[in-house]
């Protein structure tokens, strides 16, 4: 069972990624904002963190630079999801996208659900 970490400020977002992943067998946490993403990061360990790029406050690249500066993240896999930014504009603001995906928002759920196996296969 892998442990996926959803940070999103969209709340049905969650909900719906959260079942889906759920009914796939995965354990799944979340957090609204980028401090409590951070903080169960480090809590949870996850396998694979999917991460809203614009939030309140915040964006999705400061909260992966931190991410990628914590020793316990720094090799997790992100996805990005965003229905403002292009993987384009997310891969220039990042230092390193080897370990990161984009999909665009509003999300198709066969392609996110392909996106996280193949990500998730990749660790193991």
């Amino acid at each position: 069972m892998s442990k996926i970490l959803i940070v999103d400020d969209d709340f049905e977002l969650i909900s719906l990624l959260s079942e889906i992943l759920k009914r796939d067998g995965h354990q799944v946490d979340s957090a609204c904002e980028p401090v409590e993403g951070m903080q169960k990061c480090r809590n949870l360990h996850p396998d694979l963190i999917i991460l809203d790029y614009h939030m309140p406050g915040s964006d999705g690249a400061h909260l992966y630079e931190s991410l990628r500066r914590n020793q316990a993240s720094r090799a997790t896999p992100i996805l990005f999801m965003s229905g403002e930014a292009s993987p384009e504009q997310i891969l220039k603001e990042i230092s390193d996208s080897t370990q990161s995906q984009f999909l665009p928002k509003p999300v198709r759920l066969e392609e996110f659900r392909k996106t996280v196996k193949e990500m998730l296969n990749k660790d193991g």
